[in-house]
């Protein structure tokens, strides 16, 4: 069991458009950590951000050797931030957080100490109370629902992005070259042992949520068709029902014309069997097509983000 003032400890932060926040941002985290711990080093990742939130953390990064500020080509999305971000870390344990201070930094403390007491290698913040709109929590729980019944592993609705990890796991996840899934998803997907701690979400101290239902739908979506083998088993589960359906429209047919001499007009029938097969082949195709893709992608080592430049003071 190690202990808080002998760890060092690397914050992950993705920016986007948080100008009005990331000063707050880094004051609160080193107001409220550091003392714990052995050293602090908060790491700030600009996901292309259009507003002036990469020259506010640049400018607070050249007055502190305590900040790392990287910032990416374009808007590659939260997930691949985080992964740059990772990359840069040398800390004994890992965290990330949220930029907007709805995940609040001194509960990093408790969520580390849990961790160290529950002897496990991750420990994840469990929102009792989300101050968010009902739209998101409405697509966060159908995400969930949706996710669980279909990929092998069960993630909880009050999972989010906030934990700590410890620097072997975050090593793993640094020598996976996976471009189409998240990072979060695949420790889920290996099964590492992890600890919740229940904490409270307080209100977005500015800005709006990058969480959009499309992108909720987009992120289910991905975790599905990279970790699960479900969506393509039911495609044929449905094959093999909707053949037998059509035998057995056929034994009817045939039993009708057997048993009271009519046979049922065959343009209805003709009409009805070829509509219906010619959707499951689409469906069925489409589903296939999604696994080639990724398939395809993953062949073509497609990165999953671009670093247009790194500056650390410590250097």
């Amino acid at each position: 069991m190690g202990r808080l003032e002998d760890t060092s400890i690397d914050v992950v932060v993705p920016l986007y458009n948080d100008e009005e926040v990331v000063s707050s941002l880094c004051s609160a985290v080193f107001r409220e950590i550091e003392s714990a711990f052995k050293s602090v080093h908060l790491i700030l990742v600009d996901d292309g951000s259009s507003d002036s939130t990469f020259q506010i953390a640049e400018e607070i990064a050249k007055t502190d050797t305590r900040i790392r500020l990287i910032r990416l080509a374009g808007n590659f999305g939260q997930h691949q931030a985080i992964s740059a971000g990772l990359t840069f870390t040398d800390a004994d344990v890992v965290a990330i957080m949220d930029s907007d201070l709805q995940d609040r930094p001194e509960d990093i403390i408790r969520i580390t100490e849990q961790m160290f007491h529950q002897d496990v290698p991750m420990a994840i913040a469990r929102s009792q109370i989300r101050s968010s709109s009902s739209i998101k929590r409405l697509s966060s729980r159908l995400f969930s629902i949706v996710s669980n019944i279909l990929v092998p592993f069960k993630v909880d609705s009050g999972l989010g992005a906030f934990r700590v990890m410890d620097r072997s796991i975050v090593r793993q996840l640094n020598s996976v070259k996976e471009s189409t899934g998240t990072p979060f998803s695949l420790l889920y997907s290996l099964n590492i042992p992890f600890a919740m701690v229940d904490v409270e979400r307080r209100d977005r101290v500015a800005g709006n949520t990058g969480y959009t239902f499309l992108r909720s739908v987009r992120l289910a979506m991905n975790r599905i068709l990279t970790y699960s083998m479900t969506p393509l088993r039911l495609s044929m589960t449905l094959g093999i029902i909707s053949g037998l359906f059509s035998l057995g429209i056929a034994g009817y047919s045939i039993l009708n014309y057997l048993s009271v001499d009519e046979v049922v007009p065959s343009w209805i029938s003709i009409a009805f069997i070829t509509s219906f097969f010619a959707g499951l082949n689409l469906f069925s195709l489409g589903v296939i097509g999604e696994y080639i893709g990724r398939i395809y992608l993953e062949s073509r080592g497609v990165p999953r983000y671009v670093i247009q430049s790194y500056s650390d003071e410590t250097e």
